[in-house]
C-alpha cells in the first residue's frame, strides 16, 4: 500500500507551492482590490478583510472548542463570534466540517535547506502545511548564524525564529565532542545580541551517555551561563543523567522523549536496552519543577513501543513537533505527521491542537504573539481536516517492523499568515 502520509503531506504541498488558488485577490497583497462576492461588503463598505465562517475553532489559549466565525482586520485577528453577517466582509472563507485553529508552532526543526543534509524547505514544512511559526532548534552555531539568517530565514515566508546551538559549528553530529575550541562563550554571546530578534533559545545535543556525563556537564554549565546572562532557555537532548537534569531551570526544554532502546540514547526509561517498566522518577519531576518536555512521533527519535508504554502510564510531552522533518524514506513531514500520532495515542483532538499551537507558545519569548486566536494577535490560521481511512505510520526508525495502522490523520486546507492565505483560497 502507498504511504498515505507522503502522498497527503507532499503531493497536495507540492501543487499548492507552484500557485496558491486566489493569492492574487487576497485583501493584503500589494495593489489588490477585488470585487467582493454576491452578499459580501465592497472595500469602502466593510468591516473586515476576511472572514472564516463555519468551522470549529479550536484555541486552547482561550479554552474555545466550538462552531465560530473567525474575523480578520489589517493582518490581526479581530473578532470571533457567532453567526457573523457574511456581508461584514470583503472575502469570506467557508471552514463548514473544518477545523480552524491558530497558525501551527513546529517548536523543533531544522530548515537550514542546502546549508546542512537535515535541512528542509521551511515553506514546504511550514506555511504550506498550517505551520506558520518554525523553530529551527540549533541547526546552525555561530559562526554559520549569519548565513542561516540571511539565505534562509529572511527570505521564508514562513515565520522563523532560531535555537543557536552551543558549538559554533551547529549540528547535527557529535558537535560538542569534535573540539573544544567549538564552544565559544564569547561568540555565542556576541550573535545572540546581535540577533535578539530571532533567536529565542541555546541548544546543546549532549550524548547522555554515563560514561561522557563529566564532558556533558561541562558544556551543559557553559550553555547555563550564555543562557542566564541572554535571558533565554536551554534545550537539552534527551538524558536521563539527574547531574544533568539538575543543571536545566524551570523554563528550559528537554527534547527527544520516546528515542529507541539503546546503549547510546536515553529515553523516559533510562538507557537499558531493556526497558524499564515506568516512567523514571527524575523524569516524572520534570513538571514540577517547570522544565518543559518536546515529543517527536515519526520523523525521529521514535519507537512505538516507547511511546505506547509511556502514553499509557498518562505520560506525554508538552510540545509536538518534528525535530528531523523528513519520512523515514528522506522526504519532507511537517508537524500534521506527529499530530496525526498522538491523536492515536490518546490525545484529545483540543489536547494535540494545545501541543502545536498554547504550550509551543509559552516556551520561548517570541517577539510576536504566535499561538492564538485573541483578538489583536497576529491573524495566523490554520484550516485542517481529518481524512478518514486506514493509514500506515512507521515509527522513523525500521518503519518496515515498526508500523501502526491509524483510522484519520490531519490534513491542512488553508492556512492564512498575517491575514493574508498563502495556502487555499476564498470559498465563498
Amino acid at each position: 500500500m502507498a504511504r498515505p502520509t507522503r502522498r497527503t503531506f507532499l503531493g497536495q504541498l507540492g501543487a499548492a507551492a507552484v500557485v496558491m488558488p486566489g493569492l492574487s485577490s487576497l485583501p493584503m497583497e500589494a495593489g489588490a482590490s477585488p470585487a467582493p462576492a454576491t452578499g459580501q461588503a465592497s472595500a469602502s463598505e466593510a468591516t473586515y478583510d476576511l472572514l472564516i465562517v463555519g468551522g470549529r475553532v479550536i484555541d486552547p489559549a482561550q479554552s474555545l472548542s466550538a462552531v465560530r466565525d473567525v474575523a480578520i482586520l489589517h493582518g490581526r485577528i479581530a473578532s470571533i463570534d457567532e453567526n457573523i453577517p457574511r456581508a461584514q466582509a470583503r472575502q469570506v472563507f467557508d471552514a463548514t466540517d473544518k477545523i480552524v485553529t491558530p497558525g501551527l508552532i513546529d517548536l523543533h526543526s531544522h530548515v537550514y535547506e542546502y546549508g546542512t543534509p537535515l535541512g528542509v524547505n521551511s515553506d514546504l514544512v511550514g506555511n504550506l502545511s498550517g505551520v506558520t511559526t518554525i523553530v529551527d532548534a540549533g541547526t546552525t552555531g555561530a559562526s554559520m548564524f549569519p548565513g542561516f539568517r540571511r539565505f534562509v530565514i529572511e527570505g521564508a515566508r514562513t515565520r522563523i525564529y532560531a535555537l543557536l546551538n552551543i558549538s559554533t559549528a551547529g549540528c547535527c553530529t557529535d558537535e560538542i565532542y569534535l573540539d573544544p575550541r567549538l564552544i565559544n562563550t564569547r561568540s555565542a554571546l556576541r550573535v545572540i545580541e546581535a540577533h535578539r530578534d530571532l533567536i529565542v533559545g541555546v541548544k546543546v545535543r549532549v550524548r547522555g551517555k554515563h560514561e561522557d556525563l563529566g564532558h556533558d556537564i561541562s558544556v551543559m554549565t557553559t550553555a547555563r551561563e550564555i543562557a542566564d546572562q541572554t535571558g533565554v532557555p536551554i534545550m537539552m537532548h534527551w538524558s536521563t543523567e539527574p547531574d544533568l537534569l539538575a543543571i536545566m531551570k524551570a523554563g528550559d526544554i528537554l527534547a527527544h522523549p520516546f528515542n529507541p532502546p539503546s546503549e547510546n540514547t536515553s529515553n523516559i526509561f533510562g538507557s537499558q536496552l531493556t526497558q524499564a517498566d515506568a516512567v523514571l522518577p527524575q523524569i516524572l519531576a520534570l513538571k514540577d519543577r517547570g522544565i518543559f518536555t518536546d515529543g517527536q512521533l515519526a520523523t525521529t527519535h521514535h519507537q512505538w513501543e516507547v511511546s505506547e508504554k509511556a502514553t499509557s502510564q498518562g505520560w506525554f510531552p508538552d510540545a509536538i513537533s518534528t525535530d528531523v522533518a523528513r519520512n523515514p524514506d528522506g522526504t519532507p513531514a511537517s508537524v500534521l505527521l506527529p499530530m496525526s500520532q498522538f491523536l492515536h495515542l490518546g490525545l484529545s483532538l483540543e489536547q494535540v491542537i494545545e501541543g502545536v499551537t498554547t504550550n509551543p507558545a509559552k516556551m520561548f519569548n517570541y517577539p510576536e504573539k504566535v499561538g492564538s486566536l485573541e483578538p489583536g494577535s497576529s491573524a495566523d490560521v490554520a484550516v485542517l481536516e481529518l481524512e478518514q481511512g486506514s493509514f500506515t505510520f512507521g515509527d522513523g526508525s525500521r518503519p518496515e517492523a515498526h508500523t501502526r495502522e491509524l483510522r484519520q490523520q490531519f490534513v491542512n486546507v488553508a492556512t492564512v499568515k498575517g491575514g493574508v492565505f498563502v495556502k487555499g483560497g476564498i470559498t465563498a
